[in-house]
């Protein structure tokens, strides 16, 4: 695999995630930061959420690795099962700042008079780790996340779907996995009382970074000309992206 170093800023932002998730939470970053970012998106070997955690710790490693042969100097595990099971991994290999996703807990206090539930990834729900920060019932969605990638956001499919997951009533829903904030709107149609928390939204309020304008550079390492129409559909302007494929990965 031919890797080349991207020329940009002093500062290169890098974005790992498992599928294209993690474009979800870039459109929060974006809103609070500015700079050029190189983004890789392991569809080849997703879902990393039905993965034992050994094979998710090897993935991120070699996808770490790719964004530093790319060039980024500060990544950004946009994926919460990857950083649920591999953070701690991932910071002892790689002599780099690396935030993830999870640590958005740190800037939250949860309610003391209101259930909270979390629904994401097998890996991310039996990782425990929402279930023990935040005292959270875990809600396994196995097929959500490719059901979103396939352009089910507001139809009958994925309707039926969260519907027969999310529980009656008045509680917190954390969006454990970085595809599901596309779904708020549908989740609020059908469970009005349920006050909806994007991990992504709190943590890069927090996290804001100061560059030279927006551009992301995305690398996915499984083609397929829909992924797009993905990136135009989540809002990102034609002159703010430009797509590669890495079929060799």
């Amino acid at each position: 695999m031919q890797v080349r170093v991207l020329p940009g800023p002093l500062i290169l932002f890098g974005f790992l995630d498992s599928g294209l998730g993690g474009l979800v939470s870039l459109r929060e970053f974006r809103k609070h930061s500015s700079g050029e970012v190189v983004y890789l998106g392991d569809l080849k070997h997703q879902p990393y959420g039905a993965r034992p955690r050994g094979e998710i710790v090897s993935l991120s490693e070699k996808a770490v690795s790719f964004l530093l042969d790319m060039g980024a100097e500060e990544i950004f595990i946009v994926c919460n099962t990857i950083a649920a099971n591999a953070l701690g991994s991932l910071r002892s290999r790689f002599n780099v700042p690396i935030h993830g996703i999870t640590e958005w807990v740190k800037y939250y206090t949860p309610p003391h008079d209101r259930q909270v539930v979390v629904i994401g990834t097998r890996a991310t729900i039996e990782s425990g780790y929402y279930q023990r920060t935040l005292k959270a019932e875990g809600i396994p969605a196995p097929e959500l996340a490719l059901l979103i990638e396939e352009g089910h956001w507001d139809d009958d499919v994925v309707r039926a779907y969260l519907d027969s997951i999310l529980p009656q009533g008045e509680y917190v829903l954390i969006l454990g996995c970085t595809h599901y904030p596309v779904l708020t709107p549908l989740i609020r149609e059908i469970r009005p009382k349920v006050e909806i928390v994007d991990p992504a939204e709190v943590l890069f309020k927090h996290l804001r970074r100061e560059g030279d304008g927006f551009f992301v550079h995305v690398y996915l390492t499984r083609e397929n000309p829909k992924y797009e129409d993905f990136l135009l559909k989540l809002g990102y302007e034609r002159d703010a992206f430009s797509l590669h494929f890495v079929p060799d990965y």
